[in-house]
């Protein structure tokens, strides 16, 4: 079976050797007067959604990836933005959100955690990047959401969990190698440790269907007490954050 994922972030190159192709997508911006706009061009203009959707695409060759942008010129956000894509997303009713952003601001909390709740109860898994473990980040911390961090003792396809933690999993955090480009050169961070769990969560949802966010939970929990198991910005920190 199939899993469809949303990818919300800076649009994804669906033309990228690391990507081949996407199902589809749609951009959501505001105007002069702070409406939202939505549009057909998903276009990446940063590089970075792309090179997520590679790292997932990797793992997931059959996945169907959706490009939701958010992210222009900048990898920044206004909160309405995110709310908005959210949404879209929940009534595409796809497998998994991928988010490589996050806010601490309180008042965005009971909105998101509202989103969160929604996406958990009709099984929607959202993965969602926070800077450290200890990170008071929303959405990553709700328990309606798989929170992950960039564990500098991780390699790839291995993960960490400590429960008594605010941000349970930690995970590798570099995306696929580019030919001719030193790895200390491209993206890193978070971000990347996120679509490592995406890319896990979908490759169990493949042999798993219907499962949500408990079941995944469980089996990265598994995963990390095994050890590397495989189932089915700065250029140096990539932890976006969603603003206003």
């Amino acid at each position: 079976m199939g899993v469809d994922i949303a990818i919300i972030d800076s649009g994804i190159n669906p033309w990228h050797s690391h990507v081949q192709g996407v199902e589809g997508g749609i951009a959501f911006r505001l105007d002069a007067a702070g409406r939202v706009l939505r549009g057909d061009d998903f276009r990446d203009e940063l590089g970075h959604g792309t090179a997520i959707a590679g790292v997932i695409r990797e793992k997931v060759p059959q996945a169907g990836l959706y490009a939701v942008k958010i992210f222009h010129r900048k990898l920044e956000a206004p909160m309405v933005l995110l709310r908005e894509a959210l949404e879209w997303a929940l009534a595409k009713r796809v497998n998994i959100v991928h988010l490589s952003l996050g806010t601490e601001r309180e008042e965005f909390k009971l909105g998101l955690a509202r989103l969160c709740r929604q996406a958990y109860e009709s099984h929607t898994v959202i993965v969602a990047a926070a800077r450290t473990a200890e990170d008071r980040l929303y959405p990553a911390t709700f328990d309606s959401v798989i929170g992950v961090y960039w564990s500098r003792d991780c390699r790839e396809n291995s993960l960490v969990y400590d429960p008594e933690k605010p941000v349970a999993f930690g995970a590798y955090g570099r995306p696929r190698a580019i030919a001719g480009l030193p790895q200390e050169q491209n993206f890193c961070g978070s971000s990347f440790a996120a679509a490592q769990v995406t890319g896990m969560a979908a490759q169990f949802l493949e042999q798993n269907p219907g499962a949500g966010v408990l079941e995944v939970k469980g089996m990265l929990q598994m995963a990390a007490r095994g050890g590397i198991r495989k189932y089915g910005t700065k250029r140096a920190r990539q932890q976006k954050e969603v603003y206003r």
